[in-house]
């Protein structure tokens, strides 16, 4: 059964789940109410495929959690009931949840690394699950240890993993990113669950693994009727996988239908406004991403009327007097919409997206050949894993330079060699055309402040116990530059530069959205002047509205700066709308590179290709007709 087959199939009579008016509330520190999830209705029927999505803050977690009661800290059910098989879990006892947690619901979570526990092996993980959720057969007799590890490597040989027998003793440290989100698969699947709950399975994986991963999930729905529930702030991922998509924000439900209806047809302006953001393979180079304006609501602060008001295009004075009812509007779609609902026609397309005001590039300022880097394997003999092979390129001012390819290519060993962070084993690497591969101490520290990096997790990268102030002046103390006031106006400089309000710098990094957190990043790398700035995988994690606003941001900073950019992303849509040219890289080395639109529209490496063919676009596989199949190059 293709994809197409697949999607279009007759749902079954039969609901498996029922939720009904669901609610979630948190108590927070202060002793307020935080309503996250409020009035959540939906079915799932088995062997169903539902997507979630919406930003971050909506409630596409919590309600996933909720199903189960897996509520962290002061989270509790406030309302409604949730019906598996008619059992109302919201009212179960906790052995009765016990019995359904991993037996009968199966959770894959976002984060495999955080997910599996470092020091045990991999046959241990899934002998737990199975001890725990699937070591009786199917006439009730207990499995041994030797029964338990055959099933495990069967469960392994299941999601792909290669030569099971042997790497069932590999601990998590030794396996990529798209492995170990199949380990997590395999575990999920050991008690044969009736529903599956990914939460963001593809989020920080490359274009091909997120392909496999989809594939799987796919014949595994195909093949045991497992429904799926998919969480993701990817369109391209839910028109490839998912039958039905339900949209979420401020905690409800405003928009659900068939996601051919959805995709196409948005009938409510905060999913017309996600799809607008999406960055699409086809558009061109200096394409500007769009963004909604404003940011989500702080859910402690929901008035009674509806909660995506402050953003809305279509707004009446009687959206802010009451929560819109969700309604049924056409072919099957729901939307929470006043004005929607009083529409006979589709909400008008977004106007076209603009185009990026690009000055002409300048000379060139960083250059690099031959770069070469290996990394020793403690107690193995040999000559270790070579992660850069040759590497040459140059950047010039104004200018960006994409670098894509696949997890393991090199990218951001590259990225760490260029601003020094790592030394290399080869080549040569020169700023402004002076010679610094392997500078002396005092001109290292000037190398470094005309090289600054943007790291992929904001969060991980920000110093937690200091304020913004402090974290944006800590390169102007390191690099020595100005006093005291000066520093002071220039963290006010910069957090205005970066779109913040310099009143926040006496905060900390934890009162801030992932958008806001970067931002952050943004403003602390930009302190010191530099000249080159080094983008690695900035956006991976962020919603789409979000990651809007970011790109557009970099290339504003550009323009005005006259900033020289290094953007590494495994999203290409984003690569080519942000850069000037792309270099692929594979197994270390650059393979193609070329202008961007070259690059996307006519690929001649084989590798480039798969990466092409691989990347998701928010179009429904019932108008794509076939699924892509994607075999990357060895």
């Amino acid at each position: 059964m293709t994809a197409h087959e697949l999607l279009e199939a007759p749902r079954p009579a039969h609901d498996l789940l029922e939720v009904r008016d669901l609610g979630v509330e948190f108590t927070a520190p202060d002793g307020s109410t935080l309503r996250a999830v409020r009035g959540v209705s939906f079915t799932l029927r088995r062997g169903e495929t539902l997507a979630v999505v919406g930003e971050s803050g909506s409630g596409k977690s919590t309600t996933a959690l909720a199903l189960t009661r897996m509520l962290p800290g002061t989270g509790r059910l406030s309302t409604g009931s949730v019906l598996l098989d008619g059992q109302d879990l919201a009212a179960a006892s906790a052995e009765e949840l016990r019995a359904v947690r991993g037996a009968r619901i199966g959770m894959i979570f976002q984060d495999p690394m955080t997910a599996l526990n470092p020091v045990l092996t991999v046959g241990r993980h899934l002998d737990e699950v199975l001890r725990a959720h699937g070591s009786r057969e199917k006439h009730g007799r207990k499995q041994d240890k030797a029964a338990r590890r055959a099933r495990a490597v069967e469960l392994l040989d299941r999601v792909g993993i290669p030569e099971p027998h042997r790497r069932i003793d590999d601990h998590p440290h030794q396996f990529s990113g798209g492995q170990r989100q199949r380990i997590l698969i395999a575990m999920a699947l050991a008690g044969e669950p009736d529903i599956l709950l990914a939460d963001e399975p593809t989020t920080a994986l490359d274009a091909t693994v997120q392909e496999q991963i989809l594939a799987l999930l796919a014949d595994l729905n195909r093949e045991t009727g497992t429904a799926l529930v998919l969480i993701t702030h990817n369109m391209g991922v839910v028109a490839r996988s998912c039958a039905r998509v339900l949209v979420m924000y401020g905690g409800t439900v405003v928009e659900d239908g068939p996601t051919a209806e959805v995709l196409t047809r948005p009938r409510h302006p905060y999913t017309a406004g996600l799809l607008a953001a999406v960055p699409r393979l086809s558009a061109p180079s200096g394409t500007r991403l769009t963004g909604i304006p404003g940011s989500p609501p702080d859910l402690t602060l929901l008035g009674d009327g509806c909660a995506f008001a402050e953003r809305c295009t279509l707004v009446e004075d009687r959206c802010r007097t009451g929560v819109p009812p969700l309604v049924e509007l056409t072919d099957g779609v729901r939307a929470a919409c006043l004005p929607a609902a009083a529409r006979t026609e589709p909400l008008p397309a977004p106007a076209p997206p603009a185009r990026i005001d690009r000055p002409a590039t300048g000379a060139v300022v960083l250059e690099a050949d031959g770069l070469r880097k290996t990394y020793k394997r403690r107690g193995v003999r040999g000559r270790g894993f070579t992660a850069l092979d040759g590497v040459s390129l140059t950047l010039a001012e104004g200018e960006t330079l994409g670098i894509v390819g696949e997890s393991g290519s090199g990218k951001s060993t590259l990225a760490r060699v260029l601003a020094h962070a790592h030394p290399s084993d080869g080549g040569t690497v020169r700023l402004r055309g002076q010679d610094v591969t392997r500078p002396a101490r005092r001109e290292l520290h000037a190398v470094r402040r005309q090289i600054q990096m943007v790291f992929q997790d904001p969060y991980a990268s920000l110093n937690p116990r200091m304020t913004v102030g402090q974290i944006v002046a800590e390169p102007l103390i390191a690099f020595g530059l100005g006093d005291r006031d000066a520093r002071e106006a220039r963290v006010a400089e910069l957090l205005t530069l970066a779109g913040l309000d310099p009143a926040v710098a006496d905060r900390h990094p934890r009162s801030f959205s992932g958008g806001q957190r970067q931002r952050i990043g943004i403003a602390r790398a930009l302190a010191p002047e530099p000249s080159v700035l080094i983008c690695d995988e900035p956006v991976s994690a962020l919603d789409v509205s979000v990651q809007a606003q970011i790109v557009g941001l970099l290339t504003d900073l550009q323009r005005d700066l006259g900033l020289a950019l290094v953007f590494i992303a495994h999203d290409l849509a984003v690569v080519r709308q942000v850069s000037h040219r792309i270099a692929v890289m594979h197994q270390g080395r650059i393979v193609e590179s070329g202008s961007a639109d070259d690059i996307c529209e006519n690929p001649q490496d084989p590798y480039t290709r798969a990466l092409l063919a691989a990347a998701p676009e928010p179009v429904p596989v019932s108008v794509q007709h076939t699924r892509r199949k994607t075999e990357v190059p060895a």
